[in-house]
């Protein structure tokens, strides 16, 4: 048994040794991600914004790079920059392993509509509904978005569909809302 024993106990720490040290080379980028998102709950998003860009660099395992660049989006949002934010969560989506591609998409529709591009806002905000239906919060918010966008182009009966359809059953304050929005429109 002790002529085993030795062997298996080298081979185990080896094993251990080899396990931590592939784990060593993951853990800057690891680090930055958590360090940007502490930061970013901080709002301190200039300074997460640089450890998002470093983390992108290589990004941790388990965190697609689109995440990371919707966070980047994110960042940049909250600074007020709305074409970086708009740049980035367009590569986000382009990520195919974006986690979660119904917000993404709805941020590059409103901030397209910050941005002063409103019949692109349209279109990329009614890709919301259309491609992640599952997503109805998301969709909702989008239709309201998409009648504003054609409201300020002057398109009233579009604006007013958007509206309605932003409006679902009404049940909602959101709806209520929405539904005004519409009626509104139509008077003008």
């Amino acid at each position: 048994m002790t002529i085993f024993s030795r062997p298996i106990v080298l081979a185990v720490v080896f094993l251990v040794i080899a396990a931590s040290a592939s784990g060593a080379a993951e853990i800057p980028s690891a680090k930055d991600y958590r360090s940007a998102n502490a930061l970013f709950a901080a709002r301190k998003y200039q300074e997460a914004l640089v450890l998002y860009k470093k983390a992108l660099v290589a990004p941790p395992q388990q965190v697609p790079a689109g995440d990371i660049h919707a966070r980047i989006g994110d960042s940049y949002f909250n600074l007020g920059n709305f074409r970086g934010a708009l740049e980035s969560y367009r590569l986000a989506m382009q990520d195919k392993n974006t986690t979660d591609r119904a917000q993404t998409q709805y941020w590059v529709g409103f901030c397209c509509y910050l941005t002063g591009r409103d019949s692109e806002a349209v279109t990329e905000l009614l890709k919301v509904p259309s491609q992640y239906p599952q997503a109805a919060a998301w969709g909702t918010t989008a239709y309201y978005w998409a009648g504003r966008a054609s409201e300020r182009m002057g398109k009233k009966e579009q604006a007013a569909e958007y509206y309605k359809k932003a409006g679902g059953n009404g049940k909602t304050t959101q709806a209520r809302f929405a539904q005004k929005k519409a009626d509104s429109v139509n008077k003008k």
